[in-house]
C-alpha cells in the first residue's frame, strides 16, 4: 500500500516539475516574440527642446524629485491612514550597504547553485 501512495505522490511531482520546464519554455518563447515586435516599432523622433543649462537641469531634476518623492509618501500615508494624517516634512535616510565577508559570499554561491539556467 506505502509503495502505491509513494509512487502516485513521485508522479505527481513529476508532473509539476514537467510542467514548470514547459511552462518556461513558453515564458521564453512568449519573451522572444514580443520582444520581436518591440524591436520593429519605428522609432519617433524626439520634439526639439530650447537648450538649458545644464546647472539649471541638474537642480530642477532634484526639485522635481524631492516633490515626486514628497507627494508618493503623502499619498501612502493618506491611504493607510485616511485625511486624517498630514506629511509636515520628510529627511530621506541613507542606506548603509552591507558588508560582505567571505562565508557570505560562499553561502549566497552555495544556495543559487543550479539556478542559473
Amino acid at each position: 500500500m506505502s509503495l502505491i501512495a509513494f509512487s502516485i505522490v513521485f508522479m505527481i511531482i513529476m508532473g509539476l516539475m514537467f510542467l514548470m520546464m514547459a511552462l518556461k519554455h513558453i515564458c521564453k518563447a512568449i519573451d522572444s516574440v514580443s520582444g520581436a515586435k518591440k524591436q520593429s516599432k519605428p522609432e519617433t523622433p524626439a520634439a526639439s527642446h530650447p537648450a538649458t543649462p545644464a546647472k539649471a537641469v541638474a537642480s530642477q531634476s532634484k526639485a522635481d524629485d524631492a516633490s515626486e518623492l514628497l507627494a508618493v509618501i503623502s499619498a501612502a500615508i493618506a491611504a493607510t491612514c485616511g485625511g486624517t494624517a498630514r506629511v509636515v516634512s520628510f529627511t530621506p535616510v541613507k542606506i548603509k550597504q552591507p558588508v560582505l565577508n567571505s562565508w557570505k559570499f560562499v553561502g549566497r554561491i552555495q544556495n543559487i547553485e543550479g539556478f542559473q539556467d
